[in-house]
């Protein structure tokens, strides 16, 4: 299987790899847009978390990690609901971690747990994906889904070009089990690129209006029974669809633009990174590093 990512490029994929991308539960990720709402009035930021869990398990690849660990990347985001983190807005859900709260049973899905069972893989090994260090690492460090999302947003929203993430994704290694970077350098770039996407882009105030105000659509229209909750576990689109066959969804949310917020306030998960850097064979956080 040929696959082009659109950051890190051509790529060959095969056996379980493969399989895994190809059963429905993943191929559903395509109408799951990592960036939530804002694809709905920005268009142009429309990647999903497709693109994203392969991206994950590419870094996760070139820097080693088991078929284990790569296999862990790809499903570590098989549980987000539609429109991603919207949910977490709606429901008020402290830690933005309602797809993680599904993992465990949408793992138990039949499709893939019968790849599982063809490559002799026991699916309860990905249940835990905290165990994976280069998958998830704590903040402030690096983790391959940190550096994947924050690459890919900011390549989609214009901010970084090509040139600069292969620059970047040189200047990753692996140490203790961990993801390092190479240099201060690196570090430095990494840290700036990723204030700008928490505090420009997460917290911008396209992101935060359209956030808002789906959350208004979203709660009135499972308030009155237009949708439910399990509608979340299908995709953004089938969600659009539900809400259409009564109201005209994009009609709502520019008549809602077009006046007041009531609250166009939307608290959202604090993020701040501190890679770490190879200094003289020692592991220092770059704020440590002279």
């Amino acid at each position: 299987m040929k696959y082009i990512d659109k950051i890190y490029g051509e790529h060959e994929f095969s056996g379980v790899i493969e399989e895994i991308i190809q059963t429905n539960i993943f191929q559903r990720l395509k109408k799951i847009h990592q960036g939530g709402s804002i694809f709905l009035v920005n268009p142009q930021i429309n990647h999903t978390r497709f693109e994203h869990s392969i991206g994950v398990m590419l870094i996760i690849k070139k820097l080693g990690g088991s078929i284990e660990e790569q296999i862990a990347g790809l499903l570590h985001d098989i549980s987000h609901t539609a429109f991603s983190h919207l949910i977490d807005y709606v429901l008020d859900v402290e830690g933005e971690d309602y797809h993680e709260r599904r993992y465990v049973d949408v793992l138990k899905d039949n499709e893939l747990n019968a790849v599982f069972e063809k490559y002799q893989l026991n699916g309860t090994v990905f249940i835990d994906i905290e165990k994976f260090k280069l998958l998830e690492y704590p903040l402030p460090y690096l983790s391959a889904d940190r550096i994947d999302y924050t690459l890919r947003d900011m390549f989609q929203i214009g901010q970084v070009s090509l040139k600069e993430i292969s620059w970047f994704i040189n200047g990753l290694d692996s140490l203790d089990n961990r993801i390092v970077l190479k240099s201060k350098a690196y570090g430095e770039w990494f840290q700036e690129k990723y204030n700008f996407l928490t505090t420009e882009y997460f917290e911008g105030e396209e992101n935060i209006e359209i956030n808002v105000i789906m959350k208004k659509i979203i709660k009135y229209c499972l308030g009155n029974g237009v949708i439910q909750e399990k509608d979340f576990f299908e995709d953004d689109f089938s969600l659009i669809d539900k809400i259409n066959q009564k109201y005209n969804l994009m009609q709502w949310i520019d008549k809602i633009r077009g006046g007041e917020l009531e609250n166009n306030k939307l608290t959202t998960k604090k993020r701040i990174v501190d890679p770490e850097i190879i200094v003289n064979d020692q592991i220092l956080p770059l704020s440590e590093v002279n």
